[in-house]
């Protein structure tokens, strides 16, 4: 039996600004007036699959991953995904978020869990208006 993330990844649009069926889903995003608007629609049904996604725009200085804090709910949190470390990009697994380099480690926050890192990941202002969600690309 076929399931809805491979028929998702077949019909290649199925998600429209969405991409990566491989690892974590990728949003392409468009930045402007340092905002990211994303279509809360398409975001839902990629939190569906997993528990966090990839945003990224030109412009943009580094991609943001959108956690959802609570299931089913409104709490979401969206953190530069640059380690402080050194600069490799974290990964999102289970509670934490990882830097394959070096192993520090964040919890969902972007909090330092484990070094060698001393500052947490940068973290953005999150609305949520209807069918949208605004990520503002100045840091918090």
């Amino acid at each position: 039996m076929i399931g809805r993330r491979e028929v998702l990844c077949q019909l290649g649009a199925g998600l429209v600004g969405l991409y990566g069926c491989a690892g974590l889903p990728t949003y392409m995003a468009v930045l402007k007036s340092d905002e990211i608007i994303l279509d809360r629609i398409a975001v839902e049904k990629a939190l569906q699959e997993r528990e966090a996604i990839r945003v990224r725009a030109a412009g943009l200085a580094e991609d943001i991953v959108l956690i959802r804090l609570d299931s089913g709910g409104e709490g979401f949190v969206a953190l530069g995904m640059k380690c402080s470390h050194l600069g490799c990009q974290v990964r999102p697994g289970g509670e934490f978020l990882v830097c394959p380099c070096h192993g520090s480690t964040y919890n969902l926050r972007g909090e330092v869990v484990r070094g060698p890192a001393q500052k947490s990941l940068k973290q953005y202002r999150i609305s949520i208006v209807k069918d949208s969600i605004t990520i503002t690309a100045a840091m918090e």
